[in-house]
């Protein structure tokens, strides 16, 4: 028998058989290796996974508590602290109702109603006496017939400029609600009923009731006061709230305020610490939950692990598959002859890749969360590119508004599109989304108004137009609408009738200088936003009167003439002071921007003489004139006498220092330094500044100052009103001022004896040259001995008067004003002024 060479060679070769035991121990252990790879990456993604899900579960955890736990606790806080507040208030409302239901019968009884209608208070006295008697709360009933109203202040029940205010109302059958009034350290419950009830459109006179504080507070203290704080509170038009009593302690919560119908009162509860912690929420079903939640995502967790990390099976079904790298080298080494094996061979156990070079497998990728990530947000619009934008004159971007002449040079509807697109982009750039628009009754008001509203409502911003009124009722607006504190008023206030522009108020601030500068270069380089903004109309006219009337109390009636100059001043201002209880006489009320009968500036005497005649041929008491857009005010007297601003300023500061001594009093540079010096004998700190309204206002907010005012004719009170300048209203405190002294106008003003003094004059000197003018008169005058003052042009005071002369922001001119004790030295300080301005200039026309 003969072998064949192979099975000789497997059969009886030990060399052989022991190499093939060696290739077999090799592969043991590749495997081995394998397998704790594996094990090690399930582990992995098992630890990978339980961090996970505790993170997840920690979210649940906060998530769940603040929803399980906290919201009920909070919805529980503010439940019981409703029904105390509602509670309270609710009780004080049936109260007020008894009382105001037993005045009604009190003020229908026969004997009040007919010793009225003869005007014997002392027979309605006598009868009030008996049908009142048994009401324990009342300190004073007095019925007054019709014009008899006036201020008691010796009385148990003073009756004050609030309670005049609710008897005139009543009177006139106006809506009456209960009111509280501070009375040394108590307080009183005011109510008011016309006699009789029901009649008339003007009653014969009115039932003033006082009620005792103290027994409404008894019905605030059925309620558990340990529960928290009750607050009662009186909020009239104003947003302010005044505390009138306080009963109970709380600190811990949010408050609460619940309304007590028919009355300015609302009920204020501030929970305490007892009543949170009886509103406390057990979290018992939380932790139940979130423990459930916990176990079950550490489950999964391990399922998980489990499923996506698992042995890759042979052709068998058993043992686990060598990566290929493994495969290919035991393959290699099983094939190989011994010339084959005398070659060395690359092996894919040794890597020439850098680690972090290699790819992330698919299950790793998976773990990670790799290809489960959020795509990028994209990044948000831009605005416009910006260009650069021509034909956009220069001179009508002014130092406190933009104003010029409306011609194909000056301010075209264009240029009002494209302000509206500027104004609009800033608006929501300080993170606004609204705009106030009001107008002037000039020619070309209502055409630049529409493309301003155009360019605003094209940048997504939303308009809220007002129509024709005066700028403080813009103002006023830009305060008490909720939607936003900025507005844009288009006028050109005193300037004639080929003159427009635009006053700008944006988050409760008046643009100005470089405010004015940054919107001219937005305008340039088109940095505009883009959208689609909503206009929609509202009227406040009404509420604007209210608030003033509720705040002035004229203790007198009085007659006054109202010169508006044709301007929009005249739409609302004899409306206002009939409302007040004034006589008025109107003259050059009807709008009309061609201002035919003179021009709306009060500032100048010739635009006075109108009025000065109107007063003294209807023998009225007073008469006033507003400027072209209603915020500046002046004051003529039945002897003729203009009341210079800065006068009428002595008199607002006199009054306002009663009440507030060592207050800040704004002035500008063009006023009296008699102004300066009754400041401090009243006890107050004058401050002089700069001319212009925006300037002023600024100022205003800066000191904290309670008045202002300049020559012009611009009154800043903060004092009971909002800080802005305000003609309208300035005049409604001169009114009260008035009749409260029971003297007439040029008796009041005679306690302010002024210096002989110039009106403003004024030099034309081209726009561009103004102000570089007065950087050289500041650094090249000689003016002597004179003291300097160059906040605003150059003022200069001496022992016997002063000088000024300044660059207008409003006009392509300089403006003079001389004072001093007599008219030989104003002839002095005149002549010294014009031959130093003749140095700078020799071509100005020095006609003064």
């Amino acid at each position: 028998m003969s072998n064949k060479p192979g099975d000789e060679q497997t059969t009886n070769d030990p060399a052989t058989a022991e190499q093939g035991k060696a290739k077999l121990t090799r592969g043991e252990k590749r495997a081995q290796e394998a397998t704790k790879r594996f094990h090690a990456r399930r582990h992995k993604a098992l630890a990978i996974m339980v961090g996970l899900s505790l993170v997840l579960n920690a979210m649940l955890a906060l998530w769940l508590y603040d929803v399980m736990v906290e919201q009920k606790q909070r919805a529980r806080i503010e439940q019981n602290s409703q029904e105390y507040a509602t509670g309270a208030a609710n009780r004080l409302q049936r109260t007020i109702e008894q009382w105001h239901a037993e005045l009604q019968k009190w003020a229908n009884h026969p004997a009040v109603v007919s010793s009225i209608k003869t005007g014997d208070t002392d027979v309605a006295q006598q009868a009030l006496v008996g049908i009142t008697q048994g009401s324990d709360a009342l300190v004073a009933v007095r019925a007054i017939p019709k014009g008899h109203e006036a201020l008691v202040t010796d009385h148990a029940a003073p009756i004050g400029y609030a309670e005049l205010d609710l008897i005139r109302r009543s009177t006139r059958r106006q809506e009456t609600l209960a009111e509280a009034a501070p009375h040394d350290n108590s307080w009183q419950l005011q109510l008011a009923a016309p006699i009789p009830p029901e009649g008339e459109k003007t009653a014969a006179g009115s039932l003033l009731a006082s009620y005792d504080g103290q027994a409404l507070e008894a019905k605030i203290a059925d309620t558990n006061i340990a529960m928290g704080e009750f607050r009662l509170q009186q909020t009239f038009s104003s947003p302010r709230a005044l505390t009138v009593a306080t009963t109970g302690t709380g600190n811990a919560g949010p408050s609460i305020t619940a309304k007590v119908s028919g009355t300015y009162l609302s009920i204020h509860f501030t929970p305490s610490p007892l009543l949170i912690d009886n509103a406390n929420e057990l979290p018992g079903l939380w932790l139940l939950v979130i423990s459930l939640c916990t176990t079950a995502g550490l489950a999964l967790s391990l399922i998980l692990a489990r499923i996506l990390i698992r042995p890759k099976q042979g052709p068998t079904g058993e043992g686990l598959v060598l990566p290929q790298q493994y495969k290919d080298t035991q393959a290699a080494e099983e094939s190989s002859d011994d010339d084959i094996a005398d070659t060395p061979q690359p092996s894919t156990l040794y890597q020439t890749q850098d680690i972090l070079d290699i790819s992330v497998v698919e299950e790793d990728a998976d773990i990670l969360g790799l290809d489960s990530a959020a795509p990028r947000k994209k990044a948000p619009a831009a605005t416009k590119a910006a260009t650069k934008t021509d034909n956009l004159p220069d001179e009508i971007f002014r130092a406190y508004d933009i104003r010029g002449k409306v011609d194909a040079s000056g301010i075209t509807p264009d240029v009002a599109q494209r302000i509206g697109l500027a104004l609009g982009s800033e608006v929501q750039d300080q993170g606004e989304s609204a705009i106030i628009v009001a107008r002037d009754d000039r020619t070309h008001s209502p055409e630049l108004c529409e493309h301003l509203i155009n360019g605003i409502l094209d940048t997504g911003c939303d308009v809220i137009y007002i129509g024709e009124v005066p700028t403080p009722l813009m103002h006023f607006a830009t305060a008490e609408i909720e939607q936003t504190s900025s507005g844009v008023m288009v006028t050109a206030s005193h300037n004639g009738p080929e003159d427009n522009g635009f006053k700008i108020v944006i988050s409760g601030e008046n643009l100005s200088d470089s405010g004015i500068k940054d919107l001219r270069s937005r305008i340039t380089q088109e940095r505009f936003l883009e959208g689609k903004g909503r206009q929609v109309r509202e009227d406040i006219s009404a509420d604007y009167i209210e608030r003033i009337f509720s705040d002035v109390a004229l203790a007198g009636q009085l007659s006054v003439v109202i010169d508006a100059g044709n301007a929009v001043a005249g739409r609302i201002a004899p409306q206002l002071f009939e409302e007040l209880g004034c006589d008025v006489v109107p003259l050059h009320c009807e709008p009309d921007g061609t201002f035919p009968n003179h021009m709306p500036d009060p500032s100048k005497p010739e635009n006075l003489q109108d009025l000065i005649a109107k007063v003294q041929e209807v023998g009225a008491d007073l008469g006033v004139a507003f400027d072209g857009d209603g915020d500046r005010v002046v004051v003529v007297t039945p002897a003729g006498s203009i009341i210079w601003p800065d006068q009428l300023l002595m008199l607002f500061a006199k009054d306002v220092l009663s009440r507030n001594p060592g207050a800040d009093v704004l002035f500008d540079v063009k006023c009296s330094k008699q102004l300066n010096q009754l400041i401090s004998s009243y006890g107050g700190r004058p401050i002089m500044w700069k001319t212009g309204h925006s300037h002023m206002k600024s100022k205003m907010v800066e000191t904290g100052a309670l008045l202002g005012g300049e020559y012009s004719g611009h009154i800043f009170f903060k004092e009971r009103w909002y800080g802005f300048d305000d003609g309208l209203y300035a005049a409604a405190r001169l009114m009260e001022i008035i009749t409260l002294r029971d003297q007439s106008v040029d008796e009041a003003f005679a306690a302010f004896p002024m210096l002989p003094s110039t009106p403003e004059y004024r030099v034309a000197i081209a726009d561009s040259e103004k102000f570089a003018f007065i950087e050289k008169l500041i650094e090249q005058g000689d003016f002597q001995t004179g003291k300097a003052t160059t906040i605003d042009g150059l003022r200069v005071d001496f022992a016997k008067g002063w000088g000024l002369v300044r660059a207008s922001n409003t006009a392509a001119e300089l403006t003079l004003r001389f004072e001093a004790e007599n008219e030989a030295t104003i002839e002095k300080l005149k002549q010294l002024f014009k031959r130093e301005l003749r140095k700078i200039n020799k071509n100005l026309n020095l006609d003064f």
